[in-house]
């Protein structure tokens, strides 16, 4: 229990998370009270918006066009382009909006989707906060759109100084873009009388583990409330193997964010921690979570061990992930069983329906699967 509750505490530094401590236990009641109760409505919809990315970034499925990775059969689909129709989209937010979900549009890349200010808008004239999980790329010239919109958080993905981000992301003026969108993005809420919560995320990989300072010291400047460093999340080959011997027939998974550029086994221990401890108290800076030198040595250098075995995934009492297509799953870094689709079930229908609560009995009973070893959630 403690360690579900540090997790709880956590959660609050999500992107994807913007809600009340009563409404997280209210959810997560079930989940130790005797019998299968009714789950309360989720507290987050994910949004995979659409199914294209216009940055090829080397850390990632979609980006690299590893077909086989979980990461890009979730996102991807079946490789074709994929959006969320934007009435159905309306359709939802009219079905929910009196619980109050956060709506996180999070993947693959929300800038992409044409009519996103338009879904913004929607949300924030029925009440909904609203976040956007971007790459940034073009954020520059729809800043605007966006603050009119009345997005409530935006979080940028930036991997290091430019230098270092732009090789990760694959464009050579990716950094410069980013960081003049999030200029552009506070500028205009600024003048509108508007105070959008702003995120860097950045994620730490082999690629840019030693850069860490030099990537606090470049993005300083900005506006922003939060400088949220996570650890790379990824499926090993030897952890695939494991998970598909014990729940293959069920949940079956493949080697993810594994690429020529991934080594886990290269980053430097000690240079990382030294990075973090110069970085953990400055001004705005989380990491989630702050792992102590051992922990960071199992997580990159064992990969097939769980950073901590507590715990248990209680992501299902939480959230749900809508995909391009319409599907429902647990998460995109999750397996790819579907528990429903929104074009042609209600959000209600789907969340307490038959296929989640055997999704929820299934994990209540397992705690962990092997796939679970790197998931933020879960660790």
């Amino acid at each position: 229990m403690l360690y579900e509750m540090k997790k709880a505490v956590q959660a609050f530094h999500r992107p994807g998370i913007d809600t009340s401590p009563w409404r997280m236990v209210r959810n997560v009641a079930p989940y130790y009270l005797p019998g299968e109760l009714k789950v309360s409505s989720p507290l987050t919809i994910y949004w995979s918006i659409n199914s294209v990315c216009n940055l090829r970034c080397k850390m990632c499925d979609v980006g690299m066009f590893n077909e086989e990775g979980m990461f890009f059969k979730n996102l991807r689909i079946d490789r074709k382009l994929h959006e969320v129709d934007i009435e159905v989209f309306k359709r939802v937010v009219d079905e929910v909006k009196d619980d109050k979900p956060f709506m996180a549009l999070n993947s693959t890349e929300p800038l992409m989707y044409k009519p996103l200010a338009e879904a913004i808008a929607y949300c924030t004239e029925n009440g909904l906060k609203t976040g956007v999980t971007t790459g940034a790329y073009t954020l520059p010239r729809q800043a605007q759109a966006l603050a009119e919109a009345g997005l409530s958080r935006l979080s940028v993905s930036m991997d290091g100084p430019p230098d270092i981000h732009n090789h990760i992301r694959g464009r050579k003026d990716s950094f410069e873009q980013a960081y003049a969108g999030v200029e552009a993005f506070a500028a205009a809420s600024r003048k509108l009388g508007r105070r959008p919560e702003i995120y860097l995320n950045c994620t730490i990989t082999n690629m840019n583990h030693h850069r860490l300072v030099d990537f606090y010291k470049a993005i300083e400047p900005l506006p922003v409330n939060t400088i949220n460093f996570t650890y790379m999340w990824f499926i090993d080959p030897e952890t695939a193997a494991e998970q598909n011997a014990l729940y293959g027939d069920r949940y079956a998974v493949s080697p993810s964010c594994y690429s020529e550029w991934i080594d886990p086994h290269a980053v430097d221990i000690d240079l990382l921690y030294d990075q973090i401890q110069q970085l953990k108290d400055k001004p705005k800076v989380h990491f989630s979570p702050l792992f102590t030198r051992e922990e960071l040595e199992r997580y990159f250098h064992s990969p097939n061990e769980f950073v901590n075995p507590a715990g248990r995934c209680l992501a299902s009492w939480f959230f749900l992930q809508v995909l391009a297509d319409g599907g429902v799953i647990v998460y995109t870094r999750c397996h790819s069983k579907p528990v429903g689709n929104i074009n042609d079930q209600s959000i209600a229908e789907i969340w307490n329906g038959d296929e989640m609560k055997g999704w929820r009995r299934f994990i209540q009973n397992a705690g962990k699967m092997p796939m679970c070893k790197r998931c933020d959630l879960a660790y």
